[in-house]
This record gives C-alpha cells, sequence and structure tokens, in this order.
C-alpha cells in the first residue's frame, strides 16, 4: 500500500490520487456514498456488501482507506471486517453508520477507526471525516 503524502503548506488535500472503497450492504445507500465522495473528488475503487467482497477488492484494488458500515450482508459485521482489512492490509476504516450505542461504539474503537460518521449523515460531515482521515494517514509515525 502507498503511503498517503500531504504537503501542509499546499492547503486542501488533493482528493484526485485518493483512492476509497465502500463496504455497504444496502446498494442504493452505498450509490449514494459513491457520488458523494465522487463530488468530492475522490476515486471510489469499489464497493462491497460483505466480508468476502470487502476482502477481495481490498486485495485486487489497494485503495488508501475504507468507508465502511457495521452492518454487512453475511455473518460477519463491519467491525470485524475493518478489523482484518486493518490487520492483513494495514487498510484503515472511516465508519459509516447509523448505530452508535455505546457497545457498539466500545467495539468500533478497538478497531483504531480514521473516524466515525453518523447515518444520517451530510455530504460536509463526510468531507471533514475524510479530510481528517487523510491527515491521520499522513502523519509522521513517532
Amino acid at each position: 500500500m502507498s503511503q498517503v503524502a500531504i504537503n501542509e503548506d499546499a492547503g486542501p488535500i488533493d482528493h484526485v490520487a485518493i483512492r476509497l472503497m465502500i463496504v455497504e450492504d444496502d446498494a442504493l445507500v452505498a450509490l449514494g456514498i459513491r457520488l458523494t465522495v465522487e463530488d468530492l473528488g475522490y476515486e471510489v475503487c469499489g464497493i462491497a456488501a460483505s466480508e468476502p467482497e470487502a476482502i477481495a477488492l481490498a486485495a485486487s484494488t489497494h485503495p488508501h482507506l475504507a468507508l465502511m458500515d457495521i452492518r454487512l450482508k453475511g455473518t460477519v459485521d463491519g467491525i470485524d471486517t475493518a478489523r482484518r482489512l486493518r490487520n492483513e492490509f494495514s487498510l484503515r476504516s472511516v465508519f459509516l453508520s447509523a448505530y452508535t450505542d455505546e457497545q457498539t461504539m466500545a467495539r468500533a474503537s478497538q478497531t483504531y477507526p480514521l473516524g466515525f460518521v453518523q447515518k444520517p449523515y451530510s455530504a460536509g460531515q463526510l468531507k471533514s471525516a475524510l479530510d481528517l482521515a487523510l491527515r491521520r494517514l499522513a502523519a509522521p509515525k513517532d
């Protein structure tokens, strides 16, 4: 996986080179997310609805980050999928979910997500979360 390089002096982040994968079980919601992030200037390298699809997509497209729903098709949820993507591909996630109860948030936090956006979301909220996530990815490692 390539590192995301951000020049702090350059002003706004150049989204053109940033590749995202979307992991969302609802096809209409996934399409809405895709349109929103593409309007924000990001490249969407694919959409997965389940853990097996997400693993295959990450392996074949090497995205910079995943936009991850918590509820997915199949027996494995988005939290465990995010954990596997991080362990196997060093791929970090931004969660997009309506599930914000304490137990879910505690489980999600164990995957060290780059952010969390509660559904329903606005384009501005998603833009802010993605900008912050990219800055975190580009931050020097201590």
